[in-house]
């Protein structure tokens, strides 16, 4: 629009046009480094977003490797996601470059020389239709990407992927835009170049969407097996002399949060953390009997897989076993525990007994022997079978005393110790070390204690108990390097309630 003509109405407008323009001028100045920072912002969450899909296409390419028939399909719908995203960023960033160069191009820094410039974005998106263009390519884009995703999770995908093309939202009363004029009308060149970084932003962000969602399709109709576990199987369930025996061992992986179906000769088993236990009553019907049964799991797609299996064993005659748990030895005193059992022949049905001491029951098949006297004690079993008592046989065993207790000094056990780690101590104790039977222990009922100072009197003292004789106290905690201490007369009682006397134990204090 021109001027008016009158040289003071020239004047006014012409003022009022520059106060205007440094008002203008103040303001876009603060809002164009705004849309500078955001850009620069986006700029580098592309990149970010870049590499984390290539991480994406690489696992694609490693998972080829170990099942190209499953993955190889989806790997050709990301590829072609790649190929599109690629594509249209690229057609973007030729737009930005038009835009640039219509607002006088960049400087000698490669930044834009009129970032504030109002009609290149008007130019090249509306007068030269490239906005509507662009429009067009970003609903078929959309629609290309939503066309690779599997049907049942398109809709789905559909509401949450970041790149919507959208028609501008219509205020009442106001004058309806289309979609380029409501992006690039008169908007500073460096807004229009943040408005179509943000559109590639969008494009890379649905593609790392779908990318994500084609590889978890890669396993999502699998079983997601969360435990190991070591299984054997034997070439068969009986040997004799002779033979040989071959195992076939495995780690086999399973679920632990899918309960599988589990019938077994007929009769379904519960299963829990992904195993069934079946427990059967041996009969006293010889020779070979089968187990058989089907296992079925769902898997997450619907399809029920389903697999039988069939398990041989052999009854054969009785056979009895007698062992102590420790050893093949009874200690006097103690409660030795024994584990009993005949093959064919139910817990509850067997009895036992033992030639001197006694036996009992603590449980199926487990017993506890005491013992308080001899060289040797005999188990015998029997049992009804079949309406008759029969003898299951017997095994003799060794009859011991506990073994003697090693003499210390908190834990040394001499012959040298230093004369602060002694004089933390509060007596004599006695260990059994290296004994199979845990919490046995000896009482220190006795001992004399004598101190040899370098360079003073000997002094001794007696003990009835494991502490220090109360006499020698203040000698104790004078003791220094060079002094010897001795100890002799000892008296221990065990558990057999006998008392024995151990040798003498001496210590240098250094």
């Amino acid at each position: 629009m021109a001027l008016p003509k009158d040289p003071r109405q020239k004047m006014i407008n012409f003022m009022y046009l520059v106060l205007t323009a440094m008002l203008a001028l103040n303001v876009s100045a603060e809002i164009i480094n705004a849309f500078d920072i955001v850009n620069d912002s986006i700029k580098t969450s592309n990149s970010s977003i870049d590499s984390k899909n290539n991480l994406t296409y690489n696992q694609f390419t490693k998972l080829m490797a170990s099942d190209a028939a499953k993955v190889g399909p989806l790997k050709a719908k990301a590829d072609q996601v790649k190929k599109l995203s690629a594509s249209a960023v690229a057609s973007i960033e030729t737009l930005k470059g038009q835009i640039i160069a219509a607002s006088g191009g960049l400087n000698e820094k490669g930044e834009i020389k009129k970032k504030d410039h109002l009609d290149a974005a008007t130019h090249v998106m509306e007068n030269e239709k490239k906005g509507p263009a662009l429009q067009a390519q970003l609903k078929k884009l959309q629609s290309d990407m939503l066309a690779l995703v599997n049907p049942k999770d398109r809709d789905a995908i559909a509401k949450q992927l970041p790149l919507q093309v959208d028609e501008p939202p219509h205020k009442k009363g106001s004058v309806k835009k289309n979609w380029t004029t409501y992006h690039f009308n008169m908007v500073p060149t460096i807004a229009a170049v943040t408005i179509l970084s943000k559109f590639q932003n969008d494009i890379k962000n649905s593609e790392a969407m779908i990318i994500d969602k084609l590889l978890k399709e890669v396993s999502e109709d699998d079983f997601v097996f969360d435990q190991l576990d070591a299984f054997v199987s034997l070439n068969s369930k009986n040997f004799t002399a002779g033979q040989t025996l071959t195992a076939t061992v495995v780690m086999g992986a399973y679920s632990s949060t899918v309960n599988p179906t589990i019938v077994v000769n007929g009769s379904p088993v519960q299963a829990t953390a992904g195993k069934g236990v079946y427990s059967l009553e041996i009969g006293s019907a010889l020779g070979e009997h089968t187990i058989s049964g089907t296992v079925q799991l769902t898997k997450p797609n619907g399809e029920v897989i389903n697999r039988p299996f069939t398990e041989t064993y052999n009854v054969g005659a009785s056979a009895t076993s007698i062992s102590a748990d420790k050893m093949n030895v009874l200690y006097i005193a103690l409660q030795n525990p024994i584990s009993i059992s005949a093959a064919g022949v139910p817990a509850e049905k067997i009895q036992a007994s033992i030639s001197t001491g006694s036996l009992t029951k603590t449980g199926a098949g487990q017993y506890i022997a005491t013992v308080s006297s001899g060289t040797k004690a005999t188990i015998s079993l029997s049992a009804e079978v079949d309406g008759k008592v029969k003898n299951l046989g017997s095994k003799e065993f060794r009859i011991k005393n506990i073994p003697d207790p090693i003499m210390k000094v908190g834990f040394n056990k001499g012959p040298s110790m230093k004369a602060a780690e002694f004089k933390a101590q509060g007596g004599l104790r006695a260990d059994l070390e290296d004994f199979l039977f845990d919490g046995v222990k000896y009482a220190v009922v006795g001992y004399r204690m004598g101190i040899e100072p370098k360079g003073r009197d000997y002094i001794e003292g007696d003990a009835t108990s494991e502490y220090w004789p109360k006499s020698l106290t203040g000698a104790i905690q004078s003791i220094k390097p060079g002094d010897n201490i001795y100890f002799d007369n000892i008296k221990v009682k065990g558990p057999d309630g006998r008392v024995r006397s151990m040798q003498n134990i001496n210590f240098k204090i250094n």
